[in-house]
Protein backbone atom coordinates (compact mmCIF):
# COMPACT_ATOMS: atom_id res chain seq x y z
CA UNK A 1 0.00 0.00 0.00
CA UNK A 2 1.40 3.36 -1.01
CA UNK A 3 1.05 6.51 0.65
CA UNK A 4 1.83 9.98 0.24
CA UNK A 5 5.20 10.21 1.97
CA UNK A 6 6.16 7.38 -0.16
CA UNK A 7 4.47 9.21 -3.32
CA UNK A 8 6.67 12.15 -2.23
CA UNK A 9 9.52 10.45 -1.57
CA UNK A 10 9.44 8.94 -5.04
CA UNK A 11 8.65 12.12 -6.81
CA UNK A 12 11.66 13.76 -5.17
CA UNK A 13 14.10 10.85 -6.26
CA UNK A 14 12.52 11.32 -9.77
CA UNK A 15 13.32 15.22 -9.95
CA UNK A 16 16.71 14.83 -8.76
CA UNK A 17 17.78 12.04 -11.29
CA UNK A 18 15.78 14.19 -13.95
CA UNK A 19 17.22 17.47 -12.60
CA UNK A 20 13.89 19.21 -12.38
CA UNK A 21 11.95 21.22 -10.35
CA UNK A 22 8.92 20.53 -8.60
CA UNK A 23 5.91 22.56 -6.73
CA UNK A 24 5.14 21.55 -2.48
CA UNK A 25 2.98 22.43 -0.61
CA UNK A 26 5.37 22.90 2.83
CA UNK A 27 3.92 23.15 6.35
CA UNK A 28 6.54 24.96 8.23
CA UNK A 29 7.83 24.65 12.12
CA UNK A 30 5.43 27.31 13.04
CA UNK A 31 2.22 24.87 11.25
CA UNK A 32 1.72 27.64 8.11
CA UNK A 33 1.23 26.28 4.93
CA UNK A 34 3.62 27.90 1.94
CA UNK A 35 3.51 26.93 -1.92
CA UNK A 36 7.26 26.78 -2.50
CA UNK A 37 9.12 25.67 -6.15
CA UNK A 38 12.33 23.95 -5.02
CA UNK A 39 14.92 22.02 -7.25
CA UNK A 40 16.25 18.94 -5.11
CA UNK A 41 19.69 18.22 -4.68
CA UNK A 42 19.98 15.30 -2.94
CA UNK A 43 18.36 13.57 0.91
CA UNK A 44 19.73 14.00 3.99
CA UNK A 45 20.18 12.91 7.37
CA UNK A 46 20.02 16.19 9.40
CA UNK A 47 20.41 15.30 13.55
CA UNK A 48 17.41 16.63 15.75
CA UNK A 49 18.35 18.62 18.75
CA UNK A 50 15.53 17.70 20.59
CA UNK A 51 15.59 13.76 20.41
CA UNK A 52 17.30 10.63 19.67
CA UNK A 53 15.99 10.32 15.99
CA UNK A 54 17.12 12.15 12.74
CA UNK A 55 15.05 13.46 10.38
CA UNK A 56 15.25 12.84 6.68
CA UNK A 57 15.33 15.93 4.73
CA UNK A 58 15.56 16.93 0.85
CA UNK A 59 18.70 19.61 0.31
CA UNK A 60 16.87 21.74 -2.74
CA UNK A 61 17.24 25.23 -4.31
CA UNK A 62 14.30 27.20 -3.14
CA UNK A 63 12.80 29.94 -5.91
CA UNK A 64 10.93 31.60 -2.79
CA UNK A 65 14.22 32.69 -0.86
CA UNK A 66 16.69 32.26 -3.73
CA UNK A 67 18.90 29.91 -2.08
CA UNK A 68 19.95 26.19 -1.05
CA UNK A 69 17.35 25.10 2.14
CA UNK A 70 16.97 21.74 3.90
CA UNK A 71 13.24 20.75 4.10
CA UNK A 72 11.98 18.18 5.99
CA UNK A 73 10.32 15.66 4.27
CA UNK A 74 7.61 14.39 6.33
CA UNK A 75 6.61 18.52 6.57
CA UNK A 76 5.78 18.26 2.38
CA UNK A 77 2.33 17.41 2.59
CA UNK A 78 1.81 17.31 -1.46
CA UNK A 79 3.93 17.48 -4.67
CA UNK A 80 1.73 19.39 -6.93
CA UNK A 81 1.55 18.07 -10.70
Amino acid sequence: MRNEYTDNFNKLQDAILENKSVKICYINHKNLPSIRTIKPIRFEMVERKKSFYDRLCIKAFCNLRNEERIFAIYRIKKIVD
